[in-house]
C-alpha cells in the first residue's frame, strides 16, 4: 500500500478585517502604553468607551493655590503635544488618519489636597469623538 502526494492545495483567501472602533481602540490604547513606557513622568492615559476617547492627565503639587495658573498652562501644553503624537503614531501604524472631535464642554479638572502640608493631586480630562476611518 503507498501513501498518496496531495497534488494541489486550495487556498482560501482571507478576506480584509473592516477597520472600525475595536480596532481603533487596540490601536490606541498600545499608543498609551508605550507614551506610559517612554516616559513614564508624562502622566498621561486615556480611557475608551464607543467612539468616545477620555484623556487624563495628573500631577502632584505643592502649593497648588499659587500654581495653578501654570499647571493648567502645563496641562494644556501637555494635552496638545499628547493629541499631536496620538494623531502621527496613529498614522504611521495604521497609515489611516486618526479623527478627533473635541468635546469643549466635557472638558475639566478636579483639585484634591492629600495632605495637611499643601499638598494636592491635580488631575484634568478632556474628552474626544473619533471620526470615521
Amino acid at each position: 500500500m503507498s501513501k498518496q502526494e496531495p497534488q494541489t492545495f486550495e487556498v482560501a483567501p482571507y478576506s480584509d478585517v473592516d477597520f472600525g472602533i475595536a480596532e481603533a481602540h487596540k490601536v490606541i490604547k498600545q499608543i498609551f502604553a508605550d507614551i506610559a513606557r517612554d516616559a513614564p513622568a508624562h502622566a498621561v492615559w486615556a480611557t475608551m468607551s464607543g467612539p468616545q476617547l477620555k484623556i487624563i492627565y495628573h500631577t502632584y503639587v505643592v502649593n497648588l493655590p499659587q500654581h495653578r495658573k501654570i499647571i493648567e498652562e502645563q496641562s494644556n501644553e501637555i494635552f496638545k503635544s499628547t493629541i499631536s503624537h496620538l494623531k502621527k503614531e496613529f498614522k504611521s501604524r495604521t497609515g489611516k488618519a486618526l479623527k478627533l472631535t473635541e468635546e469643549k464642554e466635557m472638558a475639566n479638572s478636579a483639585v484634591e489636597k492629600v495632605s495637611l502640608n499643601e499638598r494636592y493631586y491635580f488631575r484634568a480630562w478632556r474628552f474626544f469623538t473619533l471620526g470615521d476611518f
